[in-house]
């Protein structure tokens, strides 16, 4: 009987040991991954973006949604620029450390808008306009990302959509038109466009 009460304590305490040593290794592997990520992004063709990650437990977490926006207005040469950039989706890390090398698959949206002083429309008249450029286009990039409080991270990739090559500026006084060539951009084309980019931020958690 003393025997079978001691291996029951002793078994009782290996249980307890195992238990605590799984709870500690989780907490510190959660407190190591840092699963929420708010920073920056700079690049193309999105130019710069406020971004935002958060590690789920998917996959040991390895799996986590990524969330990329700006809205942002500017004046350059009598020209009002105003433009709205959304992407969401997920990035697959090869590690259980939320960081290093990963895959990446997102939906972005890009929706612009100009207003134009002096325009020479088609039928002859001069004046103000508005113009739009809107596309979307599906994503598949590679990255890395390094460091865990403060990080850094690169992504390289490319974007399919339909890339508009023209633009239509419409008159703010009449129903007069006039069609503009989109300038040439490094990397971008009428099918898609490169995407690269740099980032940095911090980790909570």
């Amino acid at each position: 009987m003393k025997f079978l009460l001691s291996s029951i304590f002793l078994l009782s305490v290996m249980v307890g040991m195992a238990q605590n040593g799984a709870v500690t290794q989780t907490v510190e592997r959660s407190e190591s991954i840092k699963p929420l990520r708010i920073g920056t992004k700079l690049g193309i063709p999105s130019l710069i973006t406020l971004n935002a990650e958060y590690v789920t437990p998917l996959l040991d977490e390895r799996v986590a949604a990524s969330l990329d926006f700006i809205s942002f207005s500017k004046t350059v040469d009598d020209v009002s620029i105003k433009y709205n950039n959304f992407e969401i989706g997920t990035n697959v890390y090869l590690n259980e450390t939320g960081k290093g090398l990963y895959g990446s698959l997102s939906y972005l949206s890009f929706k612009s808008t100009g207003t134009f002083e002096d325009v020479d429309f088609d039928d002859g008249s001069y004046g103000p306009g508005k113009a739009k450029i809107d596309f979307s286009t599906i994503n598949f990039k590679v990255g890395a990302k390094l460091g865990r409080v403060f990080y850094f991270r690169v992504e390289l990739g490319y974007g399919f959509g339909k890339i508009p090559e023209t633009v239509t500026v419409v008159s703010s006084d009449s129903n007069a038109k006039a069609q503009e060539d989109i300038p040439n951009i490094p990397g971008m084309g009428s099918s898609g466009t490169v995407i690269f980019n740099i980032g940095f931020g911090f980790g909570f958690l």
